[in-house]
């Protein structure tokens, strides 16, 4: 049995609906998301690390410097 794009399963759309947290900083680190569809596998850890860190820094954040 030869392994032909016809034997895989059909690719499933990446969902175009985005989330908004009302918080600019969280928007903003998941927009980051939208780079995903168009790289190959290999290149979605950065795109999570770079995310997980801007959450991370976001929940880390002196609540009081901002006022």
């Amino acid at each position: 049995m030869d392994n032909t794009s016809e034997d895989l399963p059909a690719a499933r759309p990446w969902p175009s609906l985005r989330v908004q947290t009302r918080d600019p900083a969280v928007d903003a680190a998941l927009s980051g998301l939208e780079e995903i569809p168009g790289l190959p596998t290999s290149g979605h850890h950065a795109v999570y690390t770079a995310l997980y860190g801007s959450l991370l820094a976001e929940l880390n954040a002196d609540l009081s410097e901002e006022h």
